[in-house]
């Protein structure tokens, strides 16, 4: 594993366990060996316990006294909280984007819909949830608060778990959200805002039913 010299050392860690957890290397109930990463990654144990208070934070991980950390299990009664949170301040974002977008503020999003559709056709995952994942963090950009831009960016790791979670349960699961943000960019365009709240709230409680689906299907939740 090679680290950027630019970032810090322990959000370096935080991200390496972070997408493994996000991606279900590291299952839920999992007990992290502290000294084992330590000596994977090359770095001081301190390190690996800061990057873990990262997590804790991002709500990846638990940490109990005497027990160490553990990959935290997400319930469906998480899932069913954690979505009518995330899409409510999803509208609010979308609803600010579509009413005061100007020249090339939809540029990269139209550029992103592109490498998805093709993502979708070749049944990439992995480079569709990655694309995704970007397509998200641009829509925040625009969220002009910046407690909102702050708690949405403290959302995305678990946003990232749930996200992968649905796309790894079929190919459906891709097309159904390729055909969301596409749907999703086209309003953008219009500026149809009342349209834009209305398939924001049915998508987000479909998509909440089918992760609380996934969530229920495995023994310990996401």
């Amino acid at each position: 594993m090679t680290f950027k010299a630019n970032d810090l050392l322990t959000e370096q860690i935080a991200k390496y366990l972070g997408r493994q957890i996000i991606q279900g290397e590291m299952k839920p109930g999992e007990r992290i060996q502290e000294l084992r990463i330590a000596a994977e990654l090359e770095v001081s144990r301190g390190s690996v316990r800061e990057a873990l208070l990262i997590l804790q934070r991002r709500h990846l991980v638990d940490i109990f006294p005497r027990r160490g950390a553990v990959v935290s299990s997400i319930g469906a009664r998480d899932v069913r909280d954690f979505f009518e949170l995330w899409f409510l301040l999803l509208d609010r974002v979308a609803q600010n984007l579509a009413a005061s977008w100007q020249n090339d503020d939809l540029a990269r999003f139209i550029e992103l819909m592109a490498l998805l559709e093709e993502d979708n056709r070749r049944d990439d995952l992995q480079a569709f949830y990655e694309h995704g994942i970007e397509f998200l963090s641009a829509l925040y950009r625009h969220a002009d608060n910046r407690y909102l831009t702050d708690t949405l960016n403290d959302m995305l790791p678990l946003t990232q778990r749930c996200l992968y979670a649905i796309l790894r349960a079929g190919k459906s699961q891709m097309e159904r959200t390729h055909e969301f943000l596409e749907s999703l960019l086209k309003t953008l365009i219009a500026r149809d805002t009342s349209r834009l709240k209305q398939m924001i709230a049915e998508f987000g409680q479909d998509y909440s039913l089918l992760a609380q689906s996934a969530a229920e299907a495995l023994e310990g939740g996401l």
